[in-house]
C-alpha cells in the first residue's frame, strides 16, 4: 500500500486528483469531469495517463 501511495504522490497534481477520484472516490469519468469543471475527454485522458505512469513505475513492478 505504501508503494502505491508513494507512486501516486509522484503523479502531476491533475492526474493524481483524477486517479484518486476514480479509484478511491469511485467516480466515473463523467463525474470527475463535472466535479473538476473539465471536458469529459480531458478527465478520461488524465486518468489514462496516470494509470500509464503508475504501470511504468518500477517501484510497482511485480516481484520476480
Amino acid at each position: 500500500r505504501g508503494q502505491v501511495l508513494s507512486a501516486v504522490d509522484k503523479l502531476p497534481p491533475e492526474q493524481r486528483k483524477a486517479v484518486l477520484l476514480a479509484f478511491c472516490g469511485g467516480l466515473t469519468a463523467r463525474e470527475i469531469a463535472d466535479d473538476s469543471d473539465l471536458p469529459l475527454g480531458t478527465a478520461k485522458s488524465r486518468v489514462r495517463l496516470a494509470l500509464l505512469r503508475l504501470a511504468a513505475d518500477p517501484a510497482l513492478a511485480p516481484a520476480a
